[in-house]
């Protein structure tokens, strides 16, 4: 990042370069932790007092209308007064939730939010996941849904994606625009099938759409906080779930379909208990994950389709894509287990 230009976002936020330490995991920003205040910072080392306080600082191009980030940042906020289990928006020195600087002919966008403490639940090895682990989480996104549900936007003109326009699906049709892969066919009629199921505003709302394991900070007596909201839009909140699952199934890799299925029940059963303590999800939409796993699957492969990391068993793009193309041929669900029992 240019010092200028990291500077000149510095003053908009109470910092200093020489105490901003770069994060890694930002895949459209640069990111940034910062202190909070400088009354307990040590001169000479430049790091804060233990148990001090962070924020973190997001610096990137601008990629979408301000319109839709402020509705991120208002719907956030909404959810951290209710009492969500979410990271709090952060105004900078001018009371703004987004700054904005222009350099060397480019516009940037300039957020900020607490930092959460914990373990990121991917950093979490299998080994060590507990079903309590599970139900906190379950319980995390229950409440994150309940409070969303009466979600009302702070101010006309502010808007989020519906879940078929969000990057993700429409990212993957770019990628399929000159492919021959019957993958895209199949895509498109589950999309059309998906949009005609109802929206009731018990059921849909805005969700996170990227709830996967690296958006789950675990703390101290297994506290889970919710992160990283780019990516939302308006859709059911059972495609929260699915996503957890879909993610989780790549982190355990099973040896085997019956070890998947096995695990697969035995992480919902735990998820869902912690889930239905904040939150009801009916029947229907619990036999509508399937149809949402299935979404996850055809638009994460068509993001990794020729990646590098397909030949490397070890990798999780290794681990998603064995197979994948045969599974999607023959239409095999993404995971086979009964969720109507669930």
């Amino acid at each position: 990042m240019d010092p200028l230009l990291l500077s000149a976002a510095c003053q908009l936020y109470h910092t200093q370069p020489h105490l901003l330490t770069r994060l890694s995991g930002g895949h459209y920003n640069d990111v940034y932790q910062f202190p909070l205040s400088q009354a307990s910072i040590n001169p000479e080392t430049g790091n804060a007092s233990p148990g001090w306080k962070y924020g973190i600082l997001r610096l990137g191009i601008e990629d979408c209308p301000p319109e839709q980030t402020m509705s991120m940042l208002d719907w956030v906020s909404y959810m951290k007064r209710q009492g969500a289990p979410v990271a709090a928006p952060l105004p900078s020195s001018n009371g703004r939730l987004l700054e904005h600087l222009e350099f060397e002919h480019q516009r940037y966008n300039l957020t900020a939010f607490e930092k959460a403490t914990g373990t990121l639940a991917e950093d979490i090895p299998p080994s060590a996941w507990t079903d309590d682990l599970f139900r906190s989480i379950g319980s995390a996104v229950g409440k994150f849904h309940h409070i969303s549900s009466g979600y009302q936007p702070g101010f006309p003109g502010f808007n989020r994606p519906h879940w078929f326009d969000s990057y993700e699906v429409q990212d993957a049709f770019r990628r399929f625009a000159d492919s021959s892969d019957p993958t895209v066919d199949r895509l498109r009629h589950l999309i059309h099938e998906l949009r005609l199921q109802p929206t009731s505003a018990e059921d849909y709302g805005l969700i996170h759409e990227d709830l996967h394991f690296a958006n789950f900070l675990v703390g101290e007596g297994g506290l889970v906080t919710v992160i990283d909201f780019d990516d939302c839009a308006y859709g059911w909140f059972a495609i929260d779930i699915a996503m957890a699952l879909f993610d989780v199934l790549v982190l355990y890799n099973a040896g085997d379909e019956t070890e998947s299925q096995h695990f697969a029940r035995r992480f919902m059963t735990a998820y869902l208990s912690g889930y239905r303590r904040e939150f009801n999800l009916t029947a229907n939409w619990l036999s509508q994950i399937p149809r949402f796993l299935k979404l996850k699957e055809l638009c994460v492969y068509a993001t990794l389709v020729g990646h590098p990391d397909i030949a490397l068993p070890d990798t999780w793009v290794g681990r998603f894509m064995r197979n994948r193309a045969e599974r999607i041929a023959f239409d095999l669900p993404y995971v086979d287990i009964d969720f109507s029992t669930l």
